[in-house]
């Protein structure tokens, strides 16, 4: 008889006790180093042989990133710069940034920065470049939401200072645009 069967025999025979763990490691060794199948555990080599196949299925699936690219929005094409139709009350010339220098002032919320950002790059793209300096800027916009009282006061302080700056600046120098978004 086979040294893995009559393991097999003896621990089968065996309800507990100490040799009951000797057994039950002397045959996990067998097991171990014999070439023939084991049918000690069948329900534990199931679970064995049930893992390695959904491991295998799994490394053989879809990848996380093939979930996020279903789940994502579909991306909408950029539209060209000439499918875009100006304002009627605009010309294209008038939209030409032509090297002039813009001030931002953001006041407010998350959002409102992030509307400074979305203006700040269409006008970027318009050719005009961004200033840290309110006295070199030939434009300045205040991007703000007037929802609190205080909020309106603070705005209206500051374009009584900017309309100050505006008439002091030279006359040689390009007209100070100030906007509020």
């Amino acid at each position: 008889m086979h040294s893995l069967q009559c393991v097999l025999q003896v621990q089968r025979s065996l309800k507990w006790g100490p040799l009951v763990t000797v057994s039950s490691l002397l045959l996990r060794t067998c097991r171990a180093h014999s070439s023939l199948p084991s049918t000690a555990n069948p329900s534990r080599e199931r679970q064995e042989n049930g893992i390695q196949d959904f491991s295998s299925r799994l490394a053989t699936g879809p990848t996380f990133q093939h979930f996020l690219r279903s789940a994502s929005a579909p991306q909408e094409k950029p539209s060209s710069p000439e499918a875009e139709d100006p304002p009627p009350y605009l010309t294209e010339e008038e939209l030409l940034g032509r090297q002039r220098k813009v001030y931002l002032e953001t006041y407010g919320c998350q959002m409102n920065v992030n509307d400074t950002e979305i203006a700040w790059s269409i006008l970027q793209k318009s050719g005009y470049l961004r200033t840290n300096n309110v006295q070199e800027a030939d434009v300045i916009l205040l991007v703000t939401c007037s929802i609190r009282e205080k909020a309106e006061q603070t705005i209206w302080n500051r374009l009584h200072q900017l309309k100050t700056l505006k008439t002091k600046r030279l006359r040689s120098r390009t007209p100070l645009r100030i906007g509020i978004l």
